[in-house]
């Protein structure tokens, strides 16, 4: 008889750009972002993982009912990681469709293109922000409150839908306010984030589910980058290589631990 293999620990990772994208790029190949982390940490502790990061930057919250059946029903992930908020938090007024285009990384370098871009949108997009940001500095920044609870109902019957699917364990994020360099910008979003992480963190607490759990990140930047937001997120949003790298390691740790409690996991291993 064949000697078995253990059954790889299936880990799906979702969210925008917090997930995606490292401050800076363009640095070595070991730059990885969190969820590549999560693979290489758990895979040198001997447990055999496959970990699949679905994620776009800019993506809403609601985005992600309309794809779980593809995503989840077929890979049946034991762990899913879900990052979502921050983006509702950014804007009191910019539509989200003029965002994307005014920031896309998707446009061809055409002659005309790059003229309207340079020349039209640019220009347009950057007097409408410091337009908003004019305002977020006058309105009180959690004006639109519908939009927190609008998030974690989303989340929530996301959590419901997927719970169903073998009973994953489920880890939503903390979201941290924006640095320093948009701190100007977006003169509101640090409260606005404030009031998410609440309303996120009772969501998860009134479902009641040890496999339901909240993932807190500050304690990561207090302990590794003494509580300074501009050494965690020096682009004013996204991860440092470093933080990044102690974030997956904190997750890989936390579904380790929980992954040793699953018998579909740990069977194979204890033949070996």
């Amino acid at each position: 008889m064949p000697t078995p293999l253990p059954l790889p620990l299936r880990v799906l990772v979702k969210g925008a750009s917090t997930v995606n994208w490292v401050s800076w790029m363009g640095g070595p190949r070991e730059d990885f972002i969190f969820p590549r982390v999560i693979q290489e940490q758990l895979l040198a502790g001997g447990r055999p993982t496959e970990v699949q990061t679905i994620t776009m930057t800019s993506e809403r919250t609601s985005s992600i009912l309309g794809t779980w059946q593809a995503e989840v029903l077929g890979y049946s992930p034991d762990v899913i990681v879900l990052v979502y908020g921050h983006y509702e938090t950014i804007h009191l007024f910019i539509p989200r469709w003029l965002e994307v285009h005014a920031n896309s990384l998707r446009w061809a370098p055409r002659r005309i293109g790059s003229a309207y871009r340079r020349l039209v949108l640019r220009p347009a997009w950057k007097a409408l922000a410091r337009a908003q940001a004019k305002v977020d500095s006058i309105l009180p920044p959690t004006l639109r409150r519908g939009r927190p609870r609008q998030v974690a109902a989303d989340l929530e019957r996301y959590i419901s839908h997927v719970q169903g699917v073998g009973s994953p364990l489920v880890l939503v994020f903390e979201l941290l306010p924006p640095g320093s360099r948009y701190r100007t910008w977006f003169p509101g979003m640090a409260r606005r984030i404030e009031v998410m992480n609440d309303t996120l963190r009772t969501m998860v607490e009134g479902i009641g589910r040890d496999d339901v759990r909240w993932f807190p990140v500050t304690p990561l930047v207090d302990e590794h980058v003494a509580g300074d937001i501009d050494r965690a997120i020096p682009d004013g949003f996204h991860y440092s290589p470093q933080m990044h790298r102690h974030i997956g390691t904190a997750l890989a740790r936390e579904i380790d631990a929980w992954a040793a409690t699953q018998n579909h996991l740990t069977r194979a291993r204890e033949a070996l």
